[in-house]
């Protein structure tokens, strides 16, 4: 049953094919004929819409094709594009980051030019150690002058000193080690103690009297009298203090002025240490 109807509709469509061209043939034989005779008139009459029809087609078919080469030039054209922008964002970005890193050695150049003691510029190549062991490690060693003890400053203040030395590396123990003790003194006040890391990020200023004044706020310089650091580096600020009646000194904290998460380049001073 299903094969017989397939039957009929093929035959169907060839015989619509054929009759199509039959068509076709006497229209363009009566086309030039000098007289429209009722042949050609009826002809005409049948033709003419499958004509048009088959050119709004084959129009349609035309436009459509002429659509999709289209859109696969702006296809071809938008990845080009989006290339193109890729590349540019990437040069933005590197241009950024050199405008940034220039600011900040401006600003180490200048700490420099104020302090007027020879130093050098380095990089800090590893931080993962500064949370654990207080540490971190600097692309500058022996080759180039770097020896232990050397203090070492960001733009902001004091990050600690050096320890230890490699042809071509350095680590410095930063301030807020417990094993870091600097002679200090506030600013505002110039009462004179030792600033003594406290291990988790921050420091304790000891020997400070409870007769002393003390602020939240009150700038913590070095006062340079171990000969380890110059003497007005700064160092940190008061965050909070207590007097308690059973000490005869304060308990005061401290913050660091360096920002130890978002370090990137630093002064090595070479300060020679009084003896």
């Amino acid at each position: 049953m299903d094969m017989s109807a397939s039957k009929r509709k093929k035959n169907l469509i060839i015989l619509a094919v054929f009759l199509l061209l039959t068509l076709a043939m006497i229209s363009y034989h009566l086309r030039y004929s000098e007289r429209p005779g009722p042949i050609r008139i009826a002809v005409l009459e049948i033709t003419g819409p499958v004509q048009s029809a088959l050119t709004a087609s084959f129009h349609a078919l035309r436009d459509t094709w002429t659509d999709y080469l289209h859109l696969i030039g702006l296809r071809q054209e938008n990845r080009a594009l989006g290339k193109k922008i890729d590349a540019l964002t990437t040069e933005l970005n590197r241009y950024r980051e050199g405008y940034l890193e220039a600011q900040r050695l401006q600003a180490l150049l200048s700490l420099q030019q104020e302090l007027k003691i020879p130093a050098m510029a380095a990089r800090v190549i590893d931080k993962s150690q500064a949370s654990l062991f207080k540490t971190i490690l600097l692309d500058r060693g022996t080759t180039r002058g770097v020896r232990p003890g050397q203090p070492v400053l960001s733009s902001r203040g004091v990050v600690g000193r050096v320890i230890e030395a490699s042809p071509n590396i350095s680590k410095v123990l930063l301030i807020t080690d417990e094993k870091s003790n600097i002679d200090a003194l506030i600013q505002r006040t110039r009462a004179e103690g030792i600033l003594q890391g406290n291990g988790s990020g921050g420091g304790r200023l000891k020997y400070i009297s409870n007769l002393e004044d003390v602020q939240a706020g009150d700038v913590l310089l070095t006062s340079g009298l171990s000969g380890l650091y110059p003497k007005g580096l700064v160092l940190g600020s008061v965050t909070a203090f207590d007097k308690k009646a059973d000490s005869l000194f304060q308990k005061i904290d401290i913050a660091p002025a360096s920002d130890f998460n978002r370090l990137e380049e630093v002064l090595i001073l070479d300060y020679k240490q009084k003896k």
